[in-house]
């Protein structure tokens, strides 16, 4: 979860948190499902209310980004040969071990992607 974690990119407004991190491979991006903030279009007239919705902001995003990661588990795998992050399009699922399109390539493995 941590590598993940680590590969999100913040692609959040004040109005909403999303994240997205980019296949190591291909260099396509997947985006995370948007999260409304709970206080977003409310006017906050007060000094101590800015406050307060900046603090509850941040912690409505770290939700958000935990819930990207975990998200995320679901499209991309680490590869045990090179170790990077790849997307289910170039990891492919081989005869002797799973791995992303490069490595199966340059080691002459043949397989299918997660996702074709």
């Amino acid at each position: 979860m941590n590598l993940l974690i680590d590969h999100l990119e913040d692609c959040s407004t004040p109005n909403y948190f999303s994240f997205a991190i980019r296949c190591e491979v291909c260099g396509e991006f997947w985006y995370s499902n948007s999260i409304p903030f709970s206080k977003a279009g409310q006017v906050t007239d007060y000094v101590d209310k800015k406050e307060l919705y900046d603090v509850l902001y941040q912690k409505e995003k770290q939700r958000a980004q935990l819930a990207a990661a975990k998200e995320a588990r679901e499209h991309f795998s680490q590869c045990p040969i090179c170790r990077r992050l790849v997307c289910d399009s170039c990891f492919l699922i081989c005869d002797e071990m799973d791995m992303c399109k490069e490595c199966a390539t340059r080691m002459k493995e043949a397989g299918e992607p997660v996702i074709p």
